[in-house]
């Protein structure tokens, strides 16, 4: 069990090792285009790359992302049960 786990360190900081020891392209490419056509030589790398690409992005502020609670949770709405709060928040958005 220790071989493999030392093997899968030793084949990933090979990966990585090559992926910066590699000549690096003059001509500029699409990132997407890169990587699928890399994908062979640098599986881990992809999977973390196809992981944070993946992520859009977002032009609105967390703070009003997040607080549209104080629009439902009024003096006069203090009593609303935790699944319809999260309803009516899912449904406004």
């Amino acid at each position: 069990m220790i071989a493999q786990v030392t093997s899968a360190a030793d084949s990933q900081l090979n990966e990585d090792d090559q992926f910066f020891l590699d000549p690096k392209e003059s001509v500029k490419r699409d990132v997407l285009e890169f990587l699928s056509m890399s994908e062979s030589l640098y599986p881990t790398l992809y999977r973390i790359a196809k992981n944070v690409l993946a992520a859009q992005a977002s032009s609105v502020p967390p703070e009003s992302a997040f607080s549209g609670c104080g629009r439902y949770v009024t003096v006069l709405r203090n009593r609303l049960e935790p699944e319809a709060l999260q309803a009516m928040l899912c449904l406004n958005s």
